[in-house]
Parts: C-alpha cells; structure tokens; sequence
C-alpha cells in the first residue's frame, strides 16, 4: 500500500516537471520528504525539480544521497553527471563517471557519457576509446556510433569515417541524414561521383529537403559532367522563382550571371536558416581606437591569407586595435604565412571550438566596433556566418570571400568598386556598397621571385608550342567557355590548353569532350597545385590567361597579372563574372574585358595569332602593374581605413549605413 501511495505521488511530480511548474513540485517534494528521506527514486525526482530551479548545491546532495542508498541506481548517476557537464563542473562529472563504471562496467552508456566528456576537454584519442568500449558493449549503439563519425572526421580519418556510416545504414532510422554525411566526407575526399551518388540517395528520401537539388548540380559541375546542364537550369530557375530552397548561395555564383537571382537564392537561403537577428546594443562608452574585429577560417595558407596578410601588418595602430577571430582548422604551427598573420593582430583569439554563442559574447566583451567576416556564404563546415545574424558588432561588413550579396539584414555595408558592382546593381544587394577607389582586392606588393623553372619541360610543358591557360578550380568551367576554348585551339593548331590538376573525374571528362570536339586530348595538360611561389615561377611558360564564365579569376588572375601574363576575361552583370574585369581596370589594360563570348573568342585568337602585338601588350602590363595601386596594399590600407572611420562617424552620428564612395 505503501509503495502504490509513493509511486503515486512521485508520478503527480513528474507530471508537474513535464508541465514545467517546478515551483509547484518543489512544495510537493518537501511534504513528502520528512517521511521518505530514504527513497532513492524519489531524491532523483527531487533533485531534478531543485536543479531545475537553479537551486543546484541541493540538487547535487539529493542525488548523491540517491547514490548512496541505491549504489546500483544508474539514473541517479545519470542525471547527476548530466548536471555537471551542465555546469562545465567536468571534473565532478568525471568522477562521478568513473565511480558508476565501477559499480556498472557493462553499461554503454555511462562509457558513451564518458566519451563526451573526454570530447569536451579535446582529449581524442581517450574520447574514440571510450565510445568503442560503449560500442563493444552494444553495437548498435546509435549515440556511440553518430559521436565516433564526428571524431574520426575531426581528426581526418575519413576513410574509417565512411566505415562507421555504412553501420549507421544499418541501425540509425534517419537514413537521410547518414547518406548527407557520406555526402559531406566524399566532398573533402575530393570525389564527385560518391557524393552524387549518396546526395542522390538522400534526396529520394526526402525529396524536398532545401538546397540537395542544387549541391547535387554543383557536384557535377566539379567534375564537368554537363549532362542535361541545359534541362537542369531550366529546372532551377523555376524552383528558385517558386521561392523554393533549391540553391546555396555560393554555388548560384558559379551557375548564374543574373545579380537578381543571386538576391533571390542568398535571401532564400537566409530565411532558410531561420535565425533571427537582434539588435546591437550599444555602449555609450565610444572606443579610444576603432576595434575591428577580423572574421575568418582562412588565416592561413590560402588565398585569402595572401591577398590580406600585408593589411593586417598595416593597419595604423595609434587609431585602430585589430583583432582576428579564426575558426578554420588546427593552427598548423609550421605554416610561416599562419604565423606571420597571428602575429599581425593586437589580439588573434581561436575560436574555432567555440559555440556561436561564446563568440558573440566574447566580441561584446571586446567591444568591436567593426565587425569583417571574410567568408560570407563561403567555406563549407568552416562557415560561422550565423555569428553574425547575432549582431556580434554595431557596424558589419562582408568582404572579399563572397563575390555577391549575403541577403542578410544583418550585414551593413560589403567592399567593392565601380567595377564589380556598378550603381545600376546597387538595388540587387542587401548591404550598403563601399566604394574603394581603384579596386576591391587587396594584394601583397610586386617582388623578385626564385627562379625555381628552368624551361617548359620542367613544368610539363612541350617546347614550341603557345599556351593558353586557366588555372581556376574546375567547378566554374561551363560547357559555353569549353566549347569557346576548343574554337580557339583549332584555330591555333600549335597550341596548349594548360589547366589545373583539379580532380580525375573531371580531367577524364574534358579529355573526352575535347576528343569530341575534334581537338587532340593531349592539347590539355593539367598542371599539380603547388606552393604559390612555384605556381607564379611556372606562370612565365603561360602566353595568354582564358577566364572562366559567370564565376571568373579572382585570385588566380591577380597572380597572372603579377607575372605580366595577360588574362583575356568577359564582364557580366554579377560580382563574381567582373573581378578580373576590375583588376585590369586598375592596371588599365581595358582592352583585355570583353562583354560576349564571341568577342572573347575573337579577342583571344587575334592576340594568339599576333606574336608582336602580344609581346607589345605584355610590356605594357609590366609597365602598369608597376604604376598602378593593384600591388601596393599600403595605399590601399589607407583607403580602407578612411573608409573605417567614414562608416565608423556615421554610425555614432546615429544614422543609418548608407552607400558611400571614396
């Protein structure tokens, strides 16, 4: 009788925890308790209630007097070690953890518990241990097994990543979300094909799960499988006009020369994400210098740890403190260009095991007055642009990672010229426009470079012949630009197309089309990624530089320029189809923009066909480059700063961001 009168009563307070009226449960608790001080299920149930009303010291004594009683009662461990990894106590928790495994050996799930917890505290290899003793245990053990993928994808075993997925197949029920992961690993693997194969997969489970359609185009696109492109196009475009969530942001760059339609997919895509976006706060107290807090997974190694090293270094420190917030991968302490970007900042901070949370309190703390996310919708997993719908700084700017508009409120102002977003665009962009003068991308300053190339030979060129070149990833090679590059070879019998080792599925793809075309596919030689010194070294064996279309060079042609190469390009509407189109601006070498493919085209034979005109050209662009403020990024700090401080007035003046021109 005794006990159905107890149980009763511990189920009036569970029904009261489930309604969350834990103030009404905590009275019910302490009527009962004088008479029940030793019923073990009860204390858990009271410890709960107690924890729940932020009372936690008598949360943690009723569940170890629980303990205590009832040494064997697994849900009073439970609750209790979740309630110290609550409060980040992870040495109570793990105590606790053990002493259970004492008791318990054979429960999974205190060695799962156990694995999270080494997890927590960047303890890996024990982590890994840990869930396959809970997995020994029990195999099918969906938590253990989910939590091992993460890791061996953490510490790039990918391959072990893949096996532990095809058990998930096996036991998990959410099918759609393993096939998604399988995707994702075949991604970095560099493997088109499986990623299609598995995003397909996901796809016919759940065919209207947003943006699969078009990742799945964009795979194909990496390895320039063409294949009813046309009929596949037609098929997004309709979507996206549905306002269907068909389309990442990035990848519309790489399909579409349409400013409006990149609105439409990049606001789709925010809207997507569901995150609200709050208001900054400010403080009344106004910085004696301007913070500006620096945003990115890319201070390191890579194109945008080039192009902005030499700003860092150049900020004016008596009005401007620089703070970098990284997020990328492990900080590879044998990467000088890493190093010498870390020691560029007043303060650089990795923030890469941080929650959006943490960092969005931690850039108040600092009180940024400037926040500058470097990647926008770029970057993949490494991508943190949620921290900035949180408003993590008064005044945010999106700069030099995402050639579009992010579609999001909460960026104020993105960098650009007159070039890449002219005025007539303007209503396309969520952001309000910086207008630098002469050009948008910053860049180190011209230097002698090693010879580290001897002759064509050495680069795995064939001596006398004219090259052309294209050195940009292959997913913005299109099946219009190839068609254009095989006229040209045809019609200059002695040449190369020299293009970048991307991956074997797209280099086998472009040799058959070539064949097809009625072009030997031994014209295309595809060249191995190397250091960038290598790479610019090799370029001199280039004659002409053929740009891609809608997504041109960025990166890829300043480095061509910078080794007098010319780079013949077309000028759409979107930003990222008028990047080379901006930089040749700035060299003045206009006459290398053209607006049609046919005029490309024409425009690439006569210059092929005429050997003087050619070398006249490249000596007028080492003239120019040597003249203009393309590789001069003291200049082009300055003008950035004034900028800062333009952006930075307005804001303490109260008013709105507005379009501004320097």
């Amino acid at each position: 009788m005794y006990n159905i009168i107890m149980e009763t009563k511990i189920d009036l307070i569970s029904n009261l925890i489930q309604k969350k009226k834990f103030k009404e449960a905590k009275i019910k608790c302490e009527e009962i308790i004088e008479k029940n001080t030793n019923n073990f299920v009860f204390l858990n149930i009271f410890a709960i209630v107690l924890f729940q009303l932020n009372e936690f010291d008598n949360a943690e004594k009723k569940w170890k007097q629980s303990i205590k009683i009832n040494p064997q009662y697994f849900d009073a461990y439970s609750n209790l070690i979740n309630a110290f990894l609550n409060l980040e106590k992870y040495e109570d928790a793990l105590n606790i953890i053990l002493k259970a495994i004492e008791i318990a050996p054979q429960n999974h799930e205190l060695h799962h518990k156990l694995g999270g917890l080494f997890f927590k505290k960047n303890k890996i290899d024990k982590a890994l241990e840990a869930f396959e003793k809970a997995l020994k245990i029990k195999k099918d053990y969906i938590p253990s097994l989910r939590s091992k993928v993460i890791l061996l994808r953490r510490t790039n075993k990918s391959i072990e990543a893949l096996k532990e997925l095809d058990k998930l197949l096996i036991y998990d029920k959410d099918k759609f979300k393993v096939y998604m992961q399988k995707a994702s690993i075949y991604i970095s693997l560099r493997n088109p094909i499986e990623t299609i194969i598995n995003m397909k997969k996901a796809y016919s489970i759940n065919p209207n799960a947003p943006f699969i359609y078009g990742d799945i185009i964009h795979e194909k696109t990496k390895m320039c499988d063409w294949s009813d492109f046309d009929k596949e196009i037609h098929k997004m475009k309709e979507k996206i006009d549905n306002n269907e969530k068909v389309l990442a942001p990035f990848v519309a760059t790489t399909l579409f020369d349409s400013p409006e339609l990149q609105l439409k997919v990049s606001e789709r895509w925010i809207n997507g994400n569901e995150i609200n976006v709050n208001d900054y706060v400010t403080s009344e107290k106004k910085n004696k210098k301007i913070k500006i807090g620096y945003f990115s997974a890319e201070f390191r190694s890579h194109a945008m740890g080039y192009l902005m090293n030499r700003i860092y270094d150049l900020h004016d420190r008596s009005t401007f403190e620089l703070y970098g917030f990284y997020f990328g991968p492990a900080i590879n302490h044998k990467d000088k260009l890493q190093k010498k970007i870390i020691d560029s900042f007043d303060r650089f901070i990795d923030v890469s095991q941080f929650k959006d949370t943490e960092i969005f309190k931690l850039s108040r703390e600092i009180g940024i007055d400037i926040g500058i996310d470097l990647m926008g919708h770029t970057g993949g997993n490494t991508n943190r642009f949620t921290i900035f719908q949180k408003k993590i700084a008064p005044i945010q700017i999106c700069f030099l990672g995402f050639p579009c508009t992010t579609g999001s409120k909460s960026i104020d102002y993105l960098i650009a010229d007159k070039i890449v977003i002219p005025k007539k665009f303007q209503k396309f962009y969520t952001e309000k426009i910086i207008y630098l003068p002469d050009v948008y991308q910053p860049n180190e300053e011209l230097k002698n470079l090693a010879n580290h190339f001897e002759n064509k030979k050495s680069v795995g060129l064939p001596e006398g012949k004219f090259i052309f070149c294209n050195f940009n990833g292959h997913q913005k090679i299109n099946l219009k630009i190839f068609e254009t590059w095989m006229r040209i070879l045809k019609n200059k019998q002695n040449s190369i197309l020299w293009l970048l080792k991307d991956n074997e599925f797209s280099e086998n793809n472009l040799k058959k089309l070539a064949d097809s075309f009625g072009i030997d596919p031994e014209r295309l030689i595809f060249a191995k990624k190397l250091e960038i010194d290598q790479h610019l070294s090799r370029l001199k064996f280039a004659d002409i530089f053929l740009d891609t279309y809608p997504y041109g060079a960025h990166t890829t042609c300043s480095n061509a320029l910078r080794m007098c190469l010319p780079v013949i390009t077309i000028a759409g509407d979107s930003f990222a189809s008028r990047v080379s189109a901006s930089l040749l601006n700035s060299t003045n070498l206009n006459e290398l923009i053209t607006e049609t493919l046919n005029d490309y085209e024409k425009l690439a034979i006569n210059l092929s066909n005429d050997e003087k005109l050619l070398t006249k050209l490249k000596e007028k662009i080492k003239l120019q480059i040597s003249k203009s403020n393309l590789f001069k990024p003291k200049t082009f700090t300055r003008n950035l700063e004034r900028a800062f401080k333009r952006i930075y007035e307005n804001y303490l003046e109260g008013r709105p961001p507005k379009n501004i021109e320097l």
